[in-house]
């Protein structure tokens, strides 16, 4: 009997530069938590862990970052607030979007469902859940 040996090629790998990976890592949550404080109100205080729930998606990360354009073009707004919702299971988070808006109740739930769509339309492959609500606020 006959055997035929042929050597094994090995190829190195680079290992990636951990250090480099998470300083551009850092530098993004740094951005989105300058944006987040820059554009949004937590009534709950609870900026960093709204932040590390919008990171893990990115396409949830998109919608936050283009929300304050479309809601501008779309409607008069005093300001958005983020928060997760209460009413939910405890293990279960949703980050509850309000925009607060002077205009009537039923222009709200008009806009409201113009800017649901379009999130949805243009971001189809969110994750994380998230839910968006226009309530009337009076100046």
């Amino acid at each position: 009997m006959q055997q035929f040996y042929s050597q094994r090629q090995e190829m190195e790998i680079p290992q990636k530069n951990l250090f480099m990976e998470r300083s551009i890592m850092h530098k993004n949550d740094e951005n989105l938590i300058k944006f987040l404080k820059k554009n949004f109100k937590f009534p709950s205080t609870n900026l960093n862990e709204i932040n590390e729930f919008i990171s893990l998606d990115t396409e949830l990360t998109k919608i936050i970052y283009d929300l304050p354009k479309l809601i501008t073009s779309k409607l008069k707004y005093n300001w958005v607030s983020l928060d997760f919702m209460k009413e939910t299971d405890i293990n279960e988070k949703i980050l509850e979007i309000i925009i607060y808006s002077p205009l009537e109740d039923e222009i709200l739930l008009q806009k409201e469902d113009l800017i649901s769509d379009e999130i949805i339309d243009k971001y189809p492959k969110a994750k994380k859940e998230y839910i968006i609500l226009v309530e009337p606020y009076e100046e």
